[in-house]
């Protein structure tokens, strides 16, 4: 409910804003935001499918590697010359030449890989093995005693450290152990390097961006391969160790001092991994490209749209706003001369011209009624008094009520004297020679005049208590406005209570008002007549003889002094009734008119 009242107090630029902003900016910052996380992820699932992919290609090579390695094995010359080489007892020089030549020529006519062939014992072939490996005791490395014990073949990085001269830089090899295919006893070891240049062929193309990283590693992190060229340990950080483990995906970590995507795959059976190392500053640099356009495009939008807003708030929301500021000054003078003083938009030929000129044609007509009806109610007013006076003489009817006294006195019938006297005075003070306004003392005086007058016709008292303050009895008050309301509480209230009927009258200043009320112990009012009573169109509402009525009271009270005065009436079954009668205090300058 809230949300709805703050919408509805917008004016009508923002609202024309914000729905400019929804229809067109959202949905591009919507679509922007969607094609850039479309493009970021494409871009790093490229890159993981990328090295998936050369994991793949070098799987086959690995593959290919190992069947010529196996078909060289089974060769007649292999097998001829290791088992030669197996009973050699003498010329161990001869030998020699012949597998170096035979080895020789594998490798020159070979640009892939690059073949070794031991035999199992080196210690046998001084000759050969110094010729080969110069001075390395090849016959001690581990991993010589544990292919030609247990004869598993496998894969092996060779490190520069464990033959000086022979390995340049770290390589992978194939190792296997080479048998008889007639007796199938172990006749020597073959092993088949890969050249780094091929490995380089193979994993270079994967690189896509220049600080790139590429690496290839065996499972127990052991550098094979590196774009770098570098393959010390400190290729191999903490960071990059820990994701290692998660094959054939990317994490993104801190690599180097810059964030970075790490892309892992595995080969050969998760012998060897290969890795990519990739900052994500490079990976985002064609998302950036497309983000600095969504942004221009976005900066072009919102330009345009405060554009478009400045250009309704001129043309269309300013006078509008303009328009409805003078209709709210003309509602708050209540429609007065000069209340509204015509714009210069009324001269406009489009719709906000008609709104202005069809504004102002309806302020001048309703300016032209409020005329009427004021001099009609005025007219009005003036003809009902003058009908009132008119209807009775009045010196004619003081004389009368004053030979009346005189005569009732000169055969000792007071009670009739005063009874003629108390209407002589009564409606004195009624016509108030014409004036509206009397005093709260004269009011007072007339409704006493009235009270005294009921007494004698109901041939009883009426029991009546005034507390009304001394500092309201000079104050202006409209004339004949306490005996309605008196004469309501009699009939009404107290008719039927006998001697237990109250009424109470009561006059006091509360927040610069007179108040009046007249309290009675009656029965009181049903609420569905209450709250009808003063309502001027009630189909039962008319005038009770003997006065002018409650409506009569209420109505030119407001009519006299506006809406904040008049009558309240407050009422409970069985409770009685209270009339409140509220009237303002009038200048001095009324006081000063009103005749004693």
């Amino acid at each position: 409910m809230n949300e709805r009242l703050r919408w509805n107090r917008l004016s009508m630029r923002y609202r024309v804003l914000f729905v400019f902003f929804i229809l067109i900016v959202v949905p591009f910052l919507l679509v922007g935001y969607i094609a850039l996380s479309k493009s970021e992820k494409t871009i790093r699932s490229t890159n993981l499918d990328a090295v998936v992919l050369t994991g793949k290609n070098l799987n086959y090579y690995f593959r290919y590697v190992e069947k010529e390695q196996d078909k060289l094995m089974a060769s007649d010359d292999m097998q001829r010359l290791m088992s030669k080489g197996k009973r050699l007892r003498s010329d161990e020089i001869v030998f020699t030449d012949e597998l170096l030549s035979f080895v020789d020529d594998i490798n020159y006519s070979n640009a892939l890989f690059k073949i070794r062939v031991l035999p199992l014992d080196p210690y046998a072939m001084p000759t050969y093995m110094r010729s080969v490996y110069g001075m390395s005791d090849v016959g001690a490395q581990p991993w010589y005693r544990e292919i030609v014990t247990s004869g598993r073949s496998y894969w092996k990085v060779f490190e520069p450290a464990e033959l000086p001269g022979v390995i340049l830089e770290p390589t992978l090899g194939s190792v296997k152990r080479l048998h008889s295919l007639k007796t199938y006893e172990p006749l020597g070891v073959v092993v088949m390097d890969i050249r780094p240049s091929v490995l380089a062929d193979f994993i270079y193309p994967v690189k896509q961006f220049p600080n790139q990283l590429l690496l290839l590693l065996t499972k127990d992190n052991r550098l094979v391969y590196s774009t770098k060229g570098k393959y010390d340990d400190t290729v191999l950080e903490a960071g990059l160790i820990r994701a290692l483990g998660r094959a054939d995906a990317s994490t993104t970590l801190t690599y180097g001092g810059r964030k970075s995507l790490v892309s892992v795959t595995t080969l050969k059976d998760d012998e060897l991994k290969l890795v990519s190392i990739t900052p994500v500053k490079d990976l985002d640099n064609p998302v950036s490209v497309l983000s600095r356009l969504n942004y221009t495009f976005l900066l072009f939008y919102f330009l345009l749209s405060i554009s478009l807003a400045a250009y309704i708030t001129v043309t269309y929301t300013n006078p509008i706003s303009s328009l409805v500021r003078e209709m709210r000054a003309a509602v708050r003078h209540r429609f007065g001369e000069a209340a509204v003083v015509e714009s210069r938009f009324a001269g406009r030929r489009d719709e906000i011209g008609w709104l202005y000129r069809g504004m102002y044609n309806m302020i001048r007509e309703i300016q032209r009624l409020l005329r009427e009806t004021k001099a009609s109610e005025k007219r009005k007013k003036q003809l009902e008094f003058e009908v009132l006076n008119y209807q009775i003489n009045p010196h004619f009817l003081y004389n009368t009520l004053d030979t009346i006294r005189w005569k009732a006195e000169a055969r000792d019938a007071g009670d009739i004297g005063e009874l003629a006297s108390s209407l002589a005075s009564l409606f004195r003070l009624t016509l108030n020679r014409g004036r509206a306004l009397t005093t709260v003392r004269r009011e007072l005086e007339l409704l006493r005049s009235y009270l005294r007058i009921e007494t004698a016709r109901r041939d009883g008292p009426i029991p009546v208590m005034f507390r009304v303050e001394d500092e309201l009895l000079d104050l202006p008050l409209m004339r004949l406005v306490l005996q309605p309301l008196v004469e309501n509480a009699i009939r009404h209230g107290i008719a039927d209570k006998g001697d237990e009927g109250m009424i109470v009258i009561q006059g006091s200043l509360e927040e610069g008002k007179i108040a009046l009320c007249v309290s009675d112990n009656g029965p009181g009012i049903p609420e569905d007549i209450r709250i009808r009573l003063l309502d001027p169109d009630a189909a039962f509402r008319q005038e009770r003889e003997g006065g002018l009525g409650l409506l009569n009271v209420h109505e030119r009270l407001q009519h006299y002094f506006g809406a904040p005065y008049g009558l309240e009436v407050v009422s409970r079954p069985g409770k009685g009734t209270t009339v409140v009668l509220l009237h303002p205090i009038l200048p001095d300058t009324e006081r000063a008119g009103m005749e004693e």
